[in-house]
């Protein structure tokens, strides 16, 4: 019998990021890959189930699409990268494709991309509104190809709560995500590689404020504290590996 929990926006915030990072997700693209997550499982697809099936795609992975023209027709090629890591970037592509003049948008080569119906609130606090239609190999969860028709969208005030996704996280900020208890605790746990190892000074700071045994504050930990930071002096990009 399936257990479930509800876990608020906040702990899959950090759960969601902290996996990504644990999965060697490129660094620069872990928040806005995160939020389009959340994004995607508040309007009810199993996006983190999602996150878990490609882990094995996170390392090294792309994080934007090859994209060219064809008549009125832009073509966004994901080279193989599941549609979760490429949902950011395929809104970004929306709104330069109606700024371009396109009548519609051709993903090829993005396995999953049918996640992308999922995302509609989390395109129009952005200004993009789109239409999803299958195409050949289908727009459905494992289809790789899909034509969308976008459009812009008027940005409406928001309120702050909605400023991430729309009304559906206002939803999930007020009530949690249901989930099975199983699943988010397997990735809770595995997220947790992406923290820094427990170790006696680990346990004795707390941001860069170093205390000692006793709670005292000792002062602010610098750079050269951490030696797996500190910099070859020979070559200042390399580091010295302790």
């Amino acid at each position: 019998m399936t257990t479930e929990m509800r876990a608020s926006a906040r702990e899959m915030r950090h759960m969601v990021g902290r996996y990504l990072h644990a999965r060697s997700c490129p660094g620069h693209a872990v928040n806005a890959i995160r939020d389009a997550i959340m994004a995607a499982q508040a309007e009810g697809v199993d996006a983190v189930s999602e996150m878990e099936r490609v882990r094995n795609h996170y390392d090294g992975a792309r994080t934007s699409f090859d994209v060219s023209r064809d008549g009125d027709t832009v073509v966004l090629d994901g080279r193989g990268t599941p549609a979760i890591l490429l949902a950011p970037a395929l809104i970004d592509e929306l709104s330069l494709a109606v700024i371009a003049g396109a009548k519609c948008v051709r993903v090829v080569s993005t396995p999953g991309i049918g996640i992308a119906a999922a995302l509609g609130e989390y395109a129009a606090v952005r200004g993009v509104a789109f239409e999803i239609e299958q195409s050949a190999g289908g727009a459905d969860a494992g289809g790789d190809t899909a034509i969308l028709t976008p459009t812009h969208t008027p940005r409406t005030p928001v309120r702050p709560a909605e400023s991430a996704a729309g009304p559906a996280m206002r939803r999930i900020l007020l009530e949690g995500y249901v989930m099975d208890a199983d699943q988010f605790w397997r990735l809770f746990h595995e997220s947790n590689e992406a923290l820094t190892p427990d170790s006696e000074l680990s346990r004795r700071h707390a941001g860069s404020q170093l205390y000692d045994e006793d709670g005292n504050l000792l002062g602010e930990v610098s750079e050269e504290t951490y030696l797996h930071l500190r910099r070859d002096e020979n070559d200042p990009e390399r580091a010295v590996l302790a």
